[in-house]
């Protein structure tokens, strides 16, 4: 028994024992409504984040989107090389009935057929070298952009589901908040009706209770609208989620050199790789538009043949047809001497375009690199918050407890009481936040750096309950 209890008077050491075993209870209860809040959701059939990843990559529209896209573009490269570097070759067939009525002479009538092989191939273009080189790097966009819908989906799949956890939690510790509040709105009216406290303690008990009734009503509609988020992603109703340990630690950024990591954004960033082949595709233009000043050369060839009835001088039909063979193989050399002056248009258009894209390629490493930076200055924080917060949590029990047991000897109210089960509740979920934004924030940084793959998920997904 306290010292406090052991020094007052009989009857006020039998009233602080009952307070004393009724604080006891209250505390079990509120442990076991904390145990509830962490753990709740949790079951052996509970889909995990990679459960819901590996969903979202066989439902999510937008990764669909991304792939059809990727895949469009990957037929542009075979389309350019087949028009403009490789050879043409076409059959064209005709049949013409013919019907002659000339004065004095027979009506003729008769058919007459030909077919034509036509082989173009250039020799010498340079502007569709260019283009050739061109839709390579059309492809090698799609390419990056296709890998940035990868790792975007990985950050969504996990924002999705972490914030579904953050409002379950939420939605948990309002009830357990709620349930402490009824509790001391009940001993508050108690101690009022017996003169041990005042009707101002009642009316603070009933005030918190009643925000806390609101506050459980605001949490379970967020609740509500965040799983409706993850079932945009996935195309279906999300199952029970598993949640994350009690205890888990965070790692901190490896390598730990912020600028280490910024080069590597540089380096493999595919939104920096997609800016990148957009500069590299503007410069070849200029180059291409500047070709159109040279010569072209190309290799025709063309075969006839056609088939029609021998005609008299009489104008009659005579028994047999003749037949033309005709064949042709030979080089056109095409000099461009002025074309109203559209070149220079479209070369002066050209150089504009290229000054747009390399603006836009620095402006696309400087977002990236303040990405970076960013990500790795709230891993480094959001763990170090962690560990505050956690030494918070123990601190508010132990306030929590030293308020009760003030109370019970006379130094402490019921609104100190109320003030400190906020506390608790409130670090509670400080803390359940800290830990999702940190995850998300490490999740963020590789993928800013174009490192982020299943793997990493995979390393995410082992601090959940199993």
């Amino acid at each position: 028994m306290s010292p406090y209890i052991e020094s007052a008077g009989p009857a006020r050491r039998v009233l602080a024992y009952l307070y004393c075993e009724k604080a006891k209870k209250m505390k079990l209860k509120l442990a076991s409504l904390a145990i509830a809040a962490l753990f709740a959701g949790t079951s052996a059939s509970a889909a995990d984040l990679l459960d819901v990843y590996h969903d979202a990559q066989a439902q999510d529209p937008v990764f669909a989107s991304a792939r059809y896209a990727f895949e469009a573009a990957r037929e542009g490269v075979p389309q350019s090389r087949a028009t403009n570097l490789l050879p043409a070759l076409s059959l064209a067939y005709s049949y013409t009935r013919n019907t002659q009525d000339t004065e004095g002479a027979p009506k003729l009538d008769y058919n007459a057929h030909s077919y034509t092989l036509t082989l173009t191939q250039p020799l010498f273009r340079l502007q569709n070298w260019i283009a050739f080189t061109q839709s390579e790097l059309v492809f090698k966009q799609a390419e990056a952009a296709f890998a940035d819908a990868q790792q975007s989906l990985i950050t969504r799949a996990a924002q999705a589901y972490f914030d579904v956890l953050l409002a379950q939690d939420n939605v948990d510790l309002s009830a357990a908040q709620k349930k402490a509040l009824s509790e001391q709105l009940a001993q508050a009216k108690r101690n009022f009706e017996v003169g041990t406290a005042t009707i101002v303690d009642t009316y603070d008990a009933q005030a918190r209770y009643d925000l806390s009734v609101a506050k459980e009503i605001s949490d379970q509609n967020d609740l509500q609208i965040k799983k409706q988020a993850l079932q945009q992603l996935l195309g279906k109703p999300p199952s029970t989620l598993a949640v994350l340990r009690d205890s888990v630690a965070l790692p901190t950024p490896n390598p730990p050199d912020m600028e280490q990591w910024v080069r590597a954004a540089d380096e493999a960033s595919p939104v920096i790789a997609q800016s990148r082949a957009n500069f590299e595709f503007a410069d070849k233009d200029v180059s291409r538009n500047k070709a159109g000043h040279l010569p072209t050369l190309d290799l025709t060839g063309t075969y006839r043949n056609s088939s029609s009835p021998a005609i008299s001088g009489l104008g009659t039909l005579l028994g047999s047809d003749i037949i033309s063979k005709n064949t042709q193989l030979g080089l056109t050399l095409t000099i461009p001497l002025y074309q109203g002056g559209g070149t220079q248009s479209r070369i002066r258009q050209a150089l504009s375009n290229k000054d747009k894209a390399e603006q836009d390629l620095e402006n696309t490493k400087r977002t990236v690199e303040q990405t970076v930076r960013q990500a790795f200055v709230g891993v480094n924080s959001g763990v170090a918050q962690v560990k505050a917060l956690e030494a918070s949590l123990v601190s508010s029990k132990s306030s929590l407890d030293s308020t009760i047991l003030g109370r019970e000897v006379g130094v402490r109210t019921n609104v100190d009481i109320l003030n400190a089960q906020q506390q608790l509740f409130q670090t509670r979920r400080d803390l359940q936040q800290a830990r999702y934004n940190t995850i998300l924030s490490q999740l963020k940084l590789k993928s800013a750096t174009g490192r982020l793959q299943e793997d990493d998920l995979a390393e995410v997904n082992r601090l959940l309950q199993k």
